[in-house]
């Protein structure tokens, strides 16, 4: 249930509900009725409790955690992504992007995401 998982992470972070409501800009009344099943947050304050704890928005609907991409895979992927790029683009007639550009342009793109 949405509301036990709101209210476990809360708790979790040792937070009272008028903490959580301050970083949610609602109400400690709102955050409570959250818990108690009486009133579903709107998408935007359900994207806002998963960047505040940390977690999905699958997971506080479902309560299944996303298995997150092993870290040396995703630097792997990334690494390939960028040594690719930068053959291609060494091919171009104008002055290429540098490795270190390059490594500027992923990070920017994964952090947006």
């Amino acid at each position: 249930m949405l509301g036990a998982r709101i209210a476990a992470l809360r708790r979790d972070a040792g937070w009272s509900q008028a903490e959580l409501g301050k970083r949610l800009q609602v109400s400690a009344s709102a955050v409570g009725m959250y818990e108690q099943g009486r009133r579903e947050p709107s998408g935007d304050t359900l994207v806002a409790l998963s960047r505040i704890f940390g977690v999905t928005t699958d997971y506080l609907l479902t309560g299944n955690p996303i298995a997150l991409p092993d870290q040396k895979a995703v630097t792997r992927i990334m690494r390939s992504s960028l040594e690719s790029a930068q053959s291609a683009l060494s091919t171009r007639r104008d002055q290429p992007f540098s490795r270190n550009e390059l490594a500027a342009l992923f990070a920017a793109m994964l952090t947006d995401a």
